[in-house]
């Protein structure tokens, strides 16, 4: 019964002067923080938390969150945004070296680069002819 009693003066009390707990919970956590030792702290918990996010579980669960974090940025047009990273990975996975090989192709007559420039070269030779 006391301890009922107890808790009950308790959650009063933190209601009351919730203001003023607060502060002195800030003030003493000023006074007594170490950055250096909380430094130290998280630097040996890294392994532990580098073995959880290894998890198979973990993973899976934060590329569907991360998925869905990149379409809420899209808002209305979230679905339109699927289905061009959906279109893009199979691009790539049909032809996955494309742009690689474009740049090592330099000179051969296939590459786009190479066919816009020869492109560009003959609208200014024709223009050329005709302004003379």
């Amino acid at each position: 019964m006391n301890r009922l009693r107890k808790a009950r003066y308790d959650k009063e009390y933190r209601k009351r002067n919730r203001e003023r707990l607060r502060m002195s919970k800030a003030a003493y956590f000023k006074r007594t923080y170490d950055p250096i030792k909380a430094a130290r702290e998280r630097k040996k918990r890294m392994p532990k938390h580098v073995k959880y996010c290894q998890q198979p579980w973990y993973k899976a669960w934060k590329r569907e969150y991360d998925r869905n974090r990149r379409l809420s940025k899209f808002g209305g047009f979230a679905g339109a945004y699927q289905v061009l990273m959906k279109l893009r990975a199979e691009i790539k996975k049909q032809m996955p070296d494309r742009f690689e090989r474009y740049a090592q192709a330099g000179r051969h007559a296939w590459n786009p680069v190479n066919q816009e420039r020869r492109r560009r070269k003959n609208y200014e030779r024709c223009n050329e002819s005709f302004g003379s």
